[in-house]
């Protein structure tokens, strides 16, 4: 359980890491207060505005803020009548997170140069899956998407 969690949680080291030109510029006070609010959702929304050539830190806290009251919200109600959705497939409610997860990758998409890297990562994933057993194609499509990503940019 314990290596499950750290393999999960290790992309944390790498959205730490895409955000350094940002945290650079803060104080250590700043910069801590925003890893607080780093998840998926908040990291690819900075990453966007970093890339449109923003780069205000309060801009993964505002987010972050954002994200984690509608979070809370959105764990009251479903406390309070989830249980009234018999089938939450009835309603397309088991593609949601999907969902997320593609208008993450949509926000993170640079156009036809980096078609290369989402491939790879993409024919790797579908490979794993059939090779590895649990959820270990998840990494190695990740993993292989970001060493070409890598060989790209360093040329």
């Amino acid at each position: 359980m314990l290596t499950t969690t750290a393999v999960v949680n290790a992309r944390y080291v790498l959205m730490g890491a895409a955000l350094r030109p940002w945290f650079a510029r803060l104080g250590v006070r700043e910069a801590y207060g925003g890893v607080f609010f780093l998840i998926d959702e908040t990291w690819a929304l900075t990453m966007g505005e970093l890339t449109d050539g923003g780069g205000d830190g309060a801009f993964l806290v505002g987010s972050g803020i954002a994200a984690w009251l509608f979070w809370v919200g959105a764990t009251a109600v479903g406390a309070n009548v989830g249980a009234a959705i018999q089938d939450p497939s009835r309603y397309g409610l088991d593609f949601v997170l999907t969902a997320v997860f593609l208008a993450i990758a949509t926000q993170l998409w640079e156009g036809k140069s980096t078609l290369l890297p989402w491939l790879v990562a993409l024919v790797v994933a579908v490979v794993a899956a059939d090779a590895l057993p649990g959820r270990w194609y998840i990494l190695a499509g990740g993993v292989a998407g970001s060493l070409v990503e890598v060989a790209r940019v360093g040329r």
